[in-house]
């Protein structure tokens, strides 16, 4: 069993961990914080967002915040302050278009969850201290900020090993 080669190739910039079974493959990437442009409903927004971690696999995406980039396995997650992504973390994709999850369409998914996608207020509560009945109203809060404040966070009561499997 160990003379079985396994080998990933290049792995994206900011793999965590990147795996495959049967076939499929499962990747997750750190995301540092950074400005974001997004629209929920008609509105446009230049927001700052928090380091996250985002991960695929097959066409279900994950997505959490975290405060730093992780080093172990024990790094707590926290709800992304964003609607559209339910209490474990799972994106509802809707009718975007977005690829099956690997090493070659990773930041494709990211950039079309954050940049191509219209969000509106489904999952939007308890994503934010401020303003837990709608995260969209912290939104409107940043838009044009420069950096994310990260006392906004809410826990979400994982580590990064719960996403291992």
């Amino acid at each position: 069993m160990n003379r079985i080669p396994l080998l990933t190739g290049l792995l994206p910039h900011n793999t965590l961990f990147w795996g495959q079974e049967g076939g499929q493959e499962q990747i997750a990437i750190y995301v540092p914080p950074r400005l974001w442009r997004t629209i929920a409903y008609e509105r446009h927004y230049r927001l700052p967002m928090p380091g996250m971690v985002f991960l695929g696999q097959e066409r279900q995406y994950t997505v959490f915040a975290v405060k730093q980039k992780p080093k172990t396995t024990e790094t707590p997650l926290y709800h992304l302050p964003a609607p559209n992504v339910d209490g474990d973390g799972r994106i509802c994709l809707g009718q975007a278009p977005f690829p099956t999850a690997g090493r070659d369409t990773i930041y494709d998914a990211l950039k079309l969850f954050m940049e191509g996608s219209r969000f509106n207020h489904d999952n939007s509560r308890q994503r934010c201290v401020s303003f837990p009945d709608n995260t969209l109203d912290l939104w409107a809060k940043l838009d044009g900020q420069k950096r994310f404040p990260p006392e906004e966070l809410v826990p979400a009561r994982k580590q990064l090993k719960q996403l291992l499997g």
